[in-house]
């Protein structure tokens, strides 16, 4: 069912789209269904940023609702293990009194038959304190389990709404809140450098979606491998990737934009039906300087400028922003 709804439309065969499609066929996702019939009401053909902005929209923020449902849960847990406690605090504080009673009436019996029951009395509180600690000591531990299972599956959601599924690399949303929580402040300065896949529609539409998306995921290896284990890659948008450079200068950024060119221009791509490769992938790269305090959406203004101006001069250019 989702394979000859995807077929109709221009985004690529990836995992993204397949997403968004099977909850459609699926019937799960009401919202999604709703906004994928307007659209095609209106004889829109989806491409790779029509189905981004239907995943971010309908899909990820839905995992974002469920990490607060995971969120509630966890705090559900606590209130357990602190209820739990309270439970057997009251039973150990009944005990307590219980000992205080028994000692005075210890100094006052003389009779056998008092102390006798007075001690089957003290064991018959000591095997409730014991049976009441054992089962809090056994509903702390399941408590931890699951503390410990609702923490994974937080961070599993967590990752995939910030995570490209593609290759692996954080999205724009994830390059967001990576920025935010490494640089409150703002950008430090540096500089953002935009690489973008030249011709990828074409390369799609002559050897397939599968070998586009081969491309994509080859790129990203190139750009992170070629920026150096420091610098912050997202992919952005079908291929278009943003490399995050921090206390480079424009003249070095220029060196490393030169070098990922290169290896993408000699990078190889070859076809699964034939193994014979296609023609060599090229990309666009514009860059931006950073300065101290800079907002993420302007520096990202800045370097697609610069990525219109590489675009506009021709094949493989380079370009920085003047602004």
């Amino acid at each position: 069912m989702v394979l000859p709804l995807m077929s109709r439309h221009k985004a690529a065969f990836n995992p993204l789209s397949y997403a968004v499609w099977y909850e459609y066929s699926a019937g799960m996702n009401r919202p999604l269904h709703a906004a994928i019939d307007a659209r095609t009401a209106r004889g829109e053909l989806l491409d790779d940023a029509a189905v981004q902005e239907l995943f971010d929209q309908y899909v990820a923020m839905r995992d974002i609702e469920s990490t607060a449902k995971l969120r509630v849960r966890i705090q559900e847990v606590v209130d357990e293990v602190g209820s739990a406690t309270t439970a057997a605090s009251v039973e150990v504080g009944r005990y307590n009194t219980g000992l205080g009673s028994a000692q005075q009436k210890l100094q006052q019996a003389h009779d056998p038959q008092a102390v006798a029951s007075l001690i089957d009395g003290l064991m018959g509180d000591t095997s409730r304190v014991l049976e009441r600690t054992t089962q809090l000591e056994q509903d702390l531990k399941a408590t931890a389990q699951e503390a410990r299972r609702l923490g994974l599956e937080l961070e599993t959601a967590r990752g995939q709404a910030q995570t490209d599924p593609l290759t692996g690399l954080l999205n724009r949303r994830g390059l967001e809140v990576d920025v935010a929580g490494h640089h409150p402040n703002g950008l430090p300065r540096g500089v953002l450098m935009l690489v973008d896949i030249e011709h990828l529609e074409t390369l799609a539409a002559q050897y397939g979606h599968l070998l586009a998306d081969r491309a994509i995921a080859a790129v990203a290896q190139i750009v992170v491998s070629t920026a150096g284990i420091t610098a912050r890659v997202a992919r952005l948008a079908s291929g278009e990737f943003g490399v995050l450079l921090s206390g480079t200068s424009p003249q070095v950024a220029m060196e490393q934009a030169a070098r990922i060119r290169t290896a993408v221009e000699k990078c190889r791509i070859r076809r699964q039906d034939s193994e014979a490769p296609v023609e060599s992938v090229s990309v666009a790269i514009g860059i931006a300087p950073l300065t101290e305090g800079d907002a993420l959406d302007a520096a990202l203004r800045r370097a697609e400028l610069a990525l219109r101006e590489a675009h506009a001069g021709g094949a493989s250019r380079i370009a920085v922003s003047s602004s």
